[in-house]
């Protein structure tokens, strides 16, 4: 496995530090076999978020330690940060990289984070592996300690030599999101900000993950945000970038399709270009913003031993779920994504989070505010955002008109399918009865108010009028 540079570790070679072995990941570099293939941007895309990230790393000493790149699920955060490792270990400016993976073990906590990276910076240069056996000589347990394998990393860092010429040495990590525990996570920023106030100005970090509001709160600490530049991809939601990028994609990839050798004998039947420029732009318009939905479609498309064309044409069916192809929906890894984040919330939540969901499925159409859906479900204010805030990477909160709008158009297909959506279905008609019978009772209240106070009591106003009228809305 290439750390970076020119040098190599073999997966199977065992850690010389006995001490660090149990603590270490070989799986978590950029470019370990347990990534391959790992994702790569295409030509041309993606390329102001690339700029930007360049940028920060060649700034000189007084620039920004750390850059947080945070975006929706599926716009792309893990194919810029693979890009950005490849093209920085290519000049020997990467230290190390640690990809985070929420279900795999090694992968998924705080404890193999700065062990990991430290052995990688170990093994770069025969100089830093002897000052790695230096460190270890001191002080053989220093990794088991709290913040020791924070200061095992700050051990590589120390010289502050102003007079050699400045050359970055960047640490990726990618999906801090996926690793367990929003303390851990936090705990993380804090680790790294500690490192870069008080260490060699040449070090940079490169943060990867998901907007979740705890982390964002993490980097909007004073402190961790005077040090920190922010690059958001959710700048790309509203204008055309995202889309133009998933297009060159898509057409990139259906044109390897076409020409590939597995599906000669049925696409030399086939005209080009393939497909139509109709259906690509169908496509891009069902992905909305998300490259992993481009992904998950390709993927279906060049499935071995079938046709694309087939293929694709059940992709554009009306409905393509387990319902309509047993066996064949094509966006179960996303689906599992979509699971995950909202697993964050517990069975007591789920009801009150089915109807703030409806909610906002509802919204792209009827342009709900936040104050609107409040009052419609009796929520005090500021209740709606709390409990989105676990839905941050799927859901924005439109700063203009204060509603809740989906980022992920394909996570509103999710949801109002039964068979891929599970506990979290969404029956849209029913959605649509339970709007209108709390705006009636909402514009009931608001009548009662108006009257004197002893209509308000009165028969026909009381709450069982209210309660049959909701009824007859519903019949």
């Amino acid at each position: 496995m290439r750390l970076h540079g020119n040098s190599r570790i073999s997966l199977n070679i065992g850690i010389p530090w006995p001490t660090l072995a149990h603590l270490v990941s070989m799986g978590a570099a950029y470019n370990s076999q347990e990534r391959s293939p790992a994702p790569r941007c295409l030509l041309g895309t993606q390329e102001e978020a690339l700029k930007e990230i360049d940028a920060f790393i060649k700034a000189g000493p007084e620039g920004k330690r750390v850059c947080w790149l945070n975006g929706p699920t599926g716009s792309g955060k893990s194919t810029i940060a693979q890009t950005v490792a490849e093209t920085y270990a290519e000049r020997n400016q990467l230290a190390a990289s640690f990809v985070f993976a929420r279900t795999i073990t090694g992968r998924n906590t705080l404890k193999h984070l700065f062990p990991t990276i430290a052995v990688q910076i170990a093994m770069s240069t025969p100089c830093q592996r002897q000052r790695l056996d230096e460190i270890l000589n001191d002080d053989l347990y220093i990794a088991e300690r709290e913040w020791g394998s924070v200061d095992l990393v700050a051990s590589f860092f120390q010289d502050r030599s102003a007079s050699a010429p400045f050359s970055p040495s960047l640490i990726l990590i990618d999906g801090l999101n996926e690793c367990q525990g929003h303390h851990d996570q936090c705990q993380i920023i804090a680790q790294v900000f500690d490192l870069v106030r008080v260490q060699h100005p040449r070090l940079r970090f490169l943060i990867v993950s998901s907007p979740e509001s705890h982390i964002q709160d993490a980097f909007e600490e004073y402190d961790v945000a005077a040090v920190t530049k922010v690059i958001s991809l959710y700048d790309d939601y509203g204008n055309h970038r995202a889309s133009r990028d998933i297009s060159m994609y898509l057409r990139s990839e259906c044109s390897r399709i076409h020409h590939s050798r597995r599906h000669r004998y049925v696409m030399q039947f086939v005209s080009s270009p393939w497909p139509s420029d109709r259906i690509i732009k169908r496509l891009v318009r069902e992905s909305g913003i998300s490259f992993s939905h481009a992904s998950e479609m390709i993927k279906f498309i060049d499935q071995q031993y079938s046709s694309p064309v087939v293929r694709l044409d059940q992709l554009l069916s009306t409905s393509v779920s387990s319902i309509s192809f047993p066996g064949l929906n094509p966006f179960a890894e996303l689906d599992q994504q979509y699971l995950q984040i909202l697993s964050c919330y517990s069975s007591s939540q789920l009801s009150m989070l089915k109807h703030i969901l409806g909610f906002v499925v509802m919204s792209s159409v009827l342009k709900f505010p936040f104050t609107s859906i409040e009052l419609f479900l009796g929520l005090p204010p500021g209740h709606l955002k709390q409990t989105l805030g676990g839905l941050r990477s799927l859901v924005s909160f439109h700063a203009i008109s204060d509603q809740p709008l989906l980022i992920h158009a394909p996570f509103g297909d999710f949801l109002l399918d039964e068979a891929r959506a599970k506990d979290y279905y969404i029956d849209l008609e029913d959605r649509i009865h339970t709007t209108f019978r709390c705006a009636f009772s909402l514009a009931c209240r608001l009548l009662c108010r108006l009257l004197k106070p002893h209509n308000c009591s009165s028969e026909p106003l009381n709450g069982q009028f209210l309660v049959s009228s909701s009824n007859i809305i519903k019949d």
